[in-house]
């Protein structure tokens, strides 16, 4: 039986459907450290560097949220693209989902960034909280500690 010439020029393509190509991923974990009780929830989000936009801003690739706990919590983010990431996290004591603010915009929850970066009267940039993801990697760890306003 022979195969029309129509159908024998598709099966690259047909094969390229079916067989992706892989793309080189690696799972980025973050490890949280001081929170000061086990009340509401930790909450981390994790960012790629978005143009023109400030840092956390936008760019979320990934977030999750879990019951406070003292001690180290864990989150892992499976299977991120090589790149640069920034992670932003806070303990969302009153559990609102919200990192509550002062009257004047100052956080008044524990909040903490990749790296130990801390910003001036705001964030830090996204390049003083930036973990590179290599092409190589299996397992990245970055490790945020949550600090609370007034020490």
């Amino acid at each position: 039986m022979t195969i029309p010439r129509a159908f024998g020029l598709c099966a690259p393509v047909a094969a390229a459907l079916l067989f992706p190509a892989t793309v080189p991923a690696a799972d980025l974990e973050v490890v949280l450290d001081g929170l000061r009780s086990a009340e509401g929830h930790a909450r981390v989000a994790v960012h790629k560097r978005v143009p023109d936009a400030a840092f956390p801003a936008g760019g979320v690739v990934g977030a999750s949220w879990r019951p406070a706990g003292k001690g180290k919590l864990r989150f892992v983010f499976a299977d991120l693209a090589p790149g640069d990431y920034a992670v932003a996290a806070f303990h969302d004591a009153d559990g609102d989902g919200k990192l509550g603010q002062n009257a004047v915009g100052m956080p008044i929850e524990g909040f903490g960034f990749s790296n130990g970066a801390t910003g001036f009267m705001g964030p830090p940039g996204f390049d003083e909280a930036a973990v590179t993801v290599g092409p190589k990697d299996g397992r990245v760890t970055a490790a945020v500690r949550i600090a609370y306003p007034g020490g």
